[in-house]
């Protein structure tokens, strides 16, 4: 029993916005760390970034515990692909992202957050 089209869609939100959480926070720490003369506007803008992304993550769980979804934490499926299980209503799918294809979705969501 395939899902809807609106719960397929929810699922690739909610996976690319964790990714690029994961990726942001990777970025702060370097940023931290970096010998930048003047760190405060890049940490602020990826702080600023991040917490609008943590918001909307935590909407979309809400949404996902309504329609009792749950998806499961990533693994690699062989060297190239991720592998998203997921879990609705007792059906079982999964979603296989090629990395380079990943990071380029995330890309582009993140151009769209810092454009406003």
């Amino acid at each position: 029993m395939p899902i809807p089209d609106e719960q397929e869609e929810l699922i690739h939100d909610y996976i690319l916005h964790t990714y690029l959480i994961k990726v942001l926070e990777s970025d702060l720490k370097t940023i931290k760390e970096a010998k930048f003369k003047l760190h405060e506007p890049y940490t602020k803008l990826v702080e600023e970034t991040l917490k609008k992304i943590r918001i909307k993550v935590r909407d979309m769980k809400s949404e996902m515990r309504k329609i009792q979804m749950k998806i499961e934490e990533p693994f690699l499926d062989n060297v190239d692909f991720w592998q998203y299980d997921y879990y609705v209503r007792g059906y079982h799918g999964f979603n296989r992202y090629w990395e380079p294809a990943l990071k380029m979705h995330s890309t582009n969501l993140l151009d769209a957050f810092f454009r406003g």
